[in-house]
């Protein structure tokens, strides 16, 4: 097991990044305003713990999916470089690409895709070829443990950032993943 602590840092912002805790504040405190300060705690650790499930179930089955269904990595960057390229663009630039506003509490409350989506499992899997599973198996649990956090205090986090202030960190988060979106299909197409 090579633990890096350059490796962990680089997964970490990557995956905290794509699953953006911060713009699924509002969403969160809109589906959960009726429930009491006890139940809105629960409801944050249930999504918390569902997210972090579903990002280590897809870390540790993905790649033997991928291996079953033919696809190669070098395949699997590219396409997953792409879909994280639209994503970031969807961040950066405020584009919808069919979200849904209208999320239905349960979806919320199990952390899917509130925290754990599509774009966060692809991270993973792309991160554990290129810095190492023990390094995304660290990093996936910082990220998922601060987005936790950040979902259980998200009264305070909106009262203090605000929703300019949320909006302005998606933007910057859009164009860091880009950055790592470019890096995947840059490796992927052996560059």
């Amino acid at each position: 097991m090579d633990l890096s602590l350059p490796s962990i840092f680089t997964a970490f912002v990557a995956i905290f990044i794509v699953m953006d805790p911060f713009s699924s504040v509002p969403v969160f405190l809109s589906l959960t305003k009726k429930f009491t300060p006890k139940k809105r705690q629960e409801a944050a650790g249930v999504a918390g713990a569902v997210a972090a499930l579903v990002l280590f179930g897809f870390l540790f089955i993905g790649p033997a999916l991928l291996s079953t269904m033919g696809i190669r990595m070098e395949s699997f960057e590219i396409g997953g470089g792409i879909l994280m390229l639209l994503i970031s663009i969807s961040f950066a630039l405020g584009i919808d690409f069919g979200k849904s506003e209208d999320t239905p509490l349960e979806a919320v409350i199990i952390g899917v895709p509130l925290l754990s989506g599509p774009g966060a499992m692809l991270t993973t899997i792309l991160l554990a070829n290129s810095v190492g599973l023990a390094n995304v198996v660290v990093a996936s649990a910082l990220s998922c443990t601060a987005s936790f956090l950040i979902i259980l205090a998200s009264s305070r986090v909106y009262r203090v950032i605000g929703k300019n202030g949320l909006e302005i960190l998606s933007r910057v988060a859009g164009v860091l993943l880009a950055a790592f979106a470019v890096e995947f299909i840059r490796r992927g197409l052996g560059l």
